[in-house]
């Protein structure tokens, strides 16, 4: 699984929106909606706070 689906698939299970998402981090819904449909990566400076975000370590964000 790549980091787009891992975030797709955490998002989904606490019941939240990509806007949602995105104002708690600082980015655009279309920057959510890229991830999740894997033509952008996040940019690396986000992944703690996207890990954070979902109460996730990296390994898991990163599925290690």
């Amino acid at each position: 699984m790549n980091i787009g689906n891992k975030i797709k698939e955490l998002r989904k299970q606490r019941g939240i929106t990509q806007e949602m998402l995105a104002d708690s981090i600082g980015v655009s819904f279309q920057a959510v909606s890229k991830w999740e449909n894997n033509i952008a990566l996040p940019d690396i400076t986000l992944a703690p706070t996207i890990a954070s975000y979902f109460g996730v370590t990296m390994d898991v964000l990163f599925d290690f």
